[in-house]
């Protein structure tokens, strides 16, 4: 019993590291979208014992999308134990962080999934800029992703160039993602040198 305490309090504070769900996760994002690779260092797992659950985080995953590289800062998630026991590896929510991301391979990135005409507009318009993200996401028991998403964040130093007419320069600001609902704060630009 002794040794049982000991153990369950090591992995409750400690965790252990490994790479042994390396292949698992990354099969998994091909199966979303062939044109991800993902390249993971050690992953950590820490158990909660008061809701049967271990906490999984990476810290500087690397995501590759065609020749672009996703800076992330680290990717958590919540695994249920008897799923990892199961070998199901079922993802109840994920939260990702991530560095300064070039504006152009995050349009680039959700293109992937959902490509559209305005995307591909303003991938065109695009001159420049950076986005920092932090991203929660939640899904149901069939890997399904829930409506309830959160993103929150901010652009930094964007250029935006439309038909030569409109020149938006230094546009900085804080937004704020939900299902039908986009905030944004703090706005600050130059257009048309104003």
């Amino acid at each position: 019993v002794f040794l049982l305490i000991l153990i369950i309090f090591y992995l409750s504070y400690f965790g252990i590291k490994t790479d042994k769900f390396n292949n698992q996760i990354t099969n998994k994002v091909l199966e979303i979208n062939k044109k991800i690779k993902l390249d993971l260092d050690s992953i950590s797992f820490l158990l909660n014992p008061y809701n049967f659950t271990v906490n999984v985080v990476t810290i500087n995953p690397k995501i590759y999308l065609e020749d672009n590289q996703l800076e992330i800062k680290s990717i958590k998630t919540n695994i249920s134990l008897k799923a990892l026991i199961d070998d199901q590896f079922l993802i109840e929510n994920l939260q990702i962080l991530t560095k300064a991301i070039k504006i152009n391979d995050v349009i680039l990135f959700v293109r992937s999934f959902r490509n559209s005409t305005a995307l591909s507009l303003l991938n065109r318009f695009s001159k420049g800029g950076s986005l920092t993200a932090d991203i929660k996401l939640n899904f149901d028991d069939n890997g399904k992703l829930l409506d309830d998403f959160q993103i929150n964040g901010f652009i930094k130093k964007s250029e935006f160039n439309f038909l030569n007419r409109f020149n938006i320069k230094n546009l900085n600001f804080l937004f704020a993602i939900s299902k039908n609902k986009y905030s944004l704060t703090e706005i600050k630009t130059e257009f048309n040198n104003i």
